[in-house]
C-alpha cells in the first residue's frame, strides 16, 4: 500500500498517442519534455503516469467500453495545491496551447478528458500485507483501478452509505486489494450525466488482470445474489474508467 495522495485534491487526465508507431516518441517526449513543463506549474505538486491494460483484459473490456483497436490510453495523475483546482486545470490547457506554439508539444497526443477530484475518504484492508506497501521509486501504486459513478442526486445519500460502510470492505477482502479512495467531483458546471464521484482502487499484485477478474466475479455471483449492491439510476460514459499500471519513466 501506499499514501496516495498526500495532497487532497488531484486531477485525472486521459490521454492516447493518436499514431502506434510513434509510441516510443511519445513517451520520451511526455517523461523529458512535458512533465518537467507540468512540474514547473505553480499549484501542481508532483505529476505520475499509469498505462492502461485493456489489452490484456480480454472479454473484461467490454466492461470497461474498450472496443477492439482503441489506441492505449494513458493516464496522468496530478496532486493539486492550488486555492482554486479547477480554474487550474484550465491553465494548464492554456498552457499546452502556448507550449504548442514553441514547438514544446507533440502533435500525435490526444486528451479524452481532464477531470479534478476532492477527497472524501479511504478504507484500507486489515489482511497482513504480503510484502512492502509500495517498492516504487516514487511512492506510488503498481496498479489502479478507477470507477466513476454517476447517480440521481436523491440517492446520493444511499449510495455514499452503502460504498462507505458496505462496498469498500466487500472490495478489500478481495487479495490484491489494499486500499480505496473516494472522490467529490469540483466541476463547477457538470453535464446531466457526468460522474460526481470517483473511486481509486490500489492494486498490489503481480497479476492485477486476475485481481479484476475476481472482483467482477465476486460482484456478479457473490455481492449481488445477496443483496450487497445498490443500483445508480443514471450512468455516464468515462474514457478514464478502468486498470493502469504504473509506468516508469524511461
Amino acid at each position: 500500500m501506499s499514501e496516495l495522495f498526500p495532497t487532497k485534491t488531484i486531477a485525472i487526465e486521459v490521454l492516447s498517442c493518436t499514431d502506434p508507431s510513434r509510441e516510443g516518441e511519445f513517451n520520451r517526449w511526455y517523461d523529458k519534455v512535458h512533465i518537467p513543463d507540468l512540474r514547473e506549474t505553480p499549484g501542481i505538486v508532483d505529476v505520475y503516469r499509469y498505462r492502461d491494460m485493456l489489452p490484456n483484459l480480454g472479454e473484461l473490456g467490454a466492461v470497461f467500453q474498450a472496443p477492439e483497436g482503441q489506441p492505449v490510453r494513458y493516464l496522468t495523475i496530478y496532486r493539486i495545491s492550488s486555492g482554486d483546482p479547477w480554474d487550474l486545470t484550465q491553465r494548464i490547457k492554456e498552457d499546452d496551447k502556448k507550449r504548442a506554439g514553441e514547438g514544446r508539444m507533440i502533435d500525435c497526443i490526444k486528451t479524452y478528458e481532464v477531470t479534478v477530484w476532492d477527497f472524501i475518504a479511504y478504507r484500507r484492508t486489515v489482511s497482513p500485507l504480503h510484502r512492502p506497501e509500495t517498492r516504487l521509486p516514487d511512492g506510488m501504486p503498481e496498479a489502479l483501478l478507477l470507477v466513476f459513478v454517476a447517480t440521481d442526486p436523491t440517492e446520493k445519500l444511499e449510495h455514499d452509505d452503502w460504498w462507505l460502510f458496505t462496498h469498500a470492505h466487500d472490495l478489500l477482502e478481495t487479495p490484491g486489494v489494499v486500499q480505496c479512495h473516494r472522490y467529490w467531483s469540483l466541476n463547477p458546471k457538470p453535464a446531466e450525466d457526468e460522474a460526481t464521484a470517483l473511486n481509486v482502487y490500489e492494486i498490489d499484485s503481480d497479476d492485477p488482470v486476475a485481481v479484476l477478474r475476481r472482483l467482477l466475479e465476486d460482484d456478479r455471483d457473490i455481492r449481488r445474489p445477496q443483496g450487497r449492491f445498490v443500483k445508480a439510476k443514471r450512468r455516464g460514459k468515462y474514457h478514464g474508467r478502468g486498470i493502469y499500471q504504473h509506468w516508469d519513466i524511461m
